[in-house]
């Protein structure tokens, strides 16, 4: 095993035993769950030579032996998804996937794999930084005594960097298993420019349920920052209601031209939603929900359902409308498994509605959740049409500020 704290700064001989210069860093292709060694860095007064691995023929602690003589030595480019250990990655943090969390790396644990270097752990101890002071024995007794900090290399993933000017191509692809609240989490603590790079990463419906987690301080600039055409896939992803409050806190320019990105049924029901006064109950409603005509059977229900595969925010409650989509009657999940397949919606679904108007205010809104223990409430205009929902969460972002609404269980998904 190696610590590459202790490999850099040795020496580089040719063939012939003649000095090269130094290594001054190891450059690791990442397409492996262990990344292994491609290139080394060798320094030379204040010249530094990319040279490829293929040319260490002995490689120690001490020293490190190349194939060649110095005159014959041919330098390389960095390529894509190759990063530089000590250049990319230490004193940087990374995302520990497992605890969730940014870290910072103090070293870097290398073993000998296939004639290569293979990174396999990521020292985040204080023994580390002792090492690379150069007491090294202190910092070994104390591995005795403390238990060690050394994470395994496949439970973090590099958040992004440059090499030789050459932006890293990193695919998060562990960083995207987590829970986008823990990605959100993470996001948050990163630079503006790291920011954008994770959720340009991200798969799109992972990168919108991330940003609806992000705290809002960061959501408009980090859309203003990002490529037009991610940002407007992600708002189209994203529940219509928080794309809408998204928008309404960008420049007007800047939102309407995200806005006539978007794709044409999520714009326009943004677009509706914006239409409204931002602390009214249209103005915090969205338009994803399960309506469906009087005239079906709970089993013609459940058939739908299945080839709809709803993206509705809740279908606790599903909405009956008339073909001019005037709210006619509700009914729950409950009721729905519970009636007859033959049984026609009518007979079970719910004629004496509670719902709040499209100006009612905020409070009102809260109030009307609290008081009736809903789910969700309809919201209706003057005519008596169903134009949106208000789930309980939004309900909650009313009355609750939004670290303590973070620590509550998710109800919808």
């Amino acid at each position: 095993m190696f610590f590459l704290s202790k490999l850099l700064g040795q020496q580089v001989k040719d063939s012939r035993s003649q000095s090269v210069g130094t290594l001054d860093d190891i450059v690791v292709s990442l397409k492996r769950k262990y990344p292994s060694a491609t290139k080394l860095v060798v320094k030379s007064g204040r010249r530094k030579m990319l040279l490829p691995w293929e040319l260490v023929r002995s490689f120690e602690e001490s020293t490190t032996l190349l194939r060649l003589p110095a005159a014959e030595l041919k330098e390389t480019e960095p390529a894509e998804n190759e990063i530089f250990l000590a250049g990319d990655i230490m004193d940087k943090q990374i995302v520990d996937t497992e605890g969730h969390k940014l870290i910072r790396v103090n070293d870097l644990q290398l073993t000998r794999a296939n004639g290569s270097l293979r990174v396999v752990g990521v020292d985040i101890g204080s023994g580390a930084i002792m090492r690379r002071l150069g007491l090294g024995r202190i910092a070994d007794r104390l591995s005795r005594r403390v238990q060690p900090t050394l994470l395994d290399w496949k439970t973090v993933e590099p958040v992004s960097g440059e090499a030789s000017g050459m932006k890293l191509q990193v695919t998060h692809d562990k960083l995207a298993l987590l829970h986008p609240a823990d990605i959100a989490d993470i996001a948050n603590e990163l630079s503006p420019e790291e920011r954008v790079a994770v959720l340009e990463s991200l798969e799109d419906e992972v990168a919108a349920d991330t940003v609806e987690e992000m705290h809002p301080h960061f959501q408009a600039a980090l859309l203003n920052d990002m490529n037009e055409r991610k940002a407007a896939i992600i708002l189209s992803n994203m529940d219509p209601d928080d794309a809408a409050d998204l928008l309404a806190d960008l420049p007007e320019e800047k939102a309407a031209s995200l806005l006539s990105s978007m794709r044409r049924k999520e714009a326009r029901d943004v677009q509706q939603l914006l239409s409204y006064e931002e602390d009214t109950a249209g103005g915090i409603m969205t338009t994803e929900y399960v309506s469906l005509p009087p005239g079906l059977t709970a089993g013609d229900v459940i058939d739908r359902l299945r080839e709809l595969e709803p993206g509705a925010e809740t279908i606790n409650y599903m909405y009956v409308v008339d073909r001019d989509g005037h709210l006619a009657g509700v009914f729950s999940l409950r009721d729905l498994i519970l009636a007859t397949r033959n049984q026609k919606v009518e007979g079970f679904m719910e004629r004496n509605l509670i719902s709040v108007h499209t100006d009612a205010s905020q409070d009102e809104v809260a109030q009307v959740v609290a008081k009736y223990n809903l789910l969700a409430v309809p919201v209706i205009d003057e005519e008596n049409k169903l134009r949106g929902i208000i789930t309980v969460d939004d309900a909650i972002d009313i009355i609750l500020p939004l670290k303590w609404k973070k620590r509550l269980p998710k109800i919808f998904g």
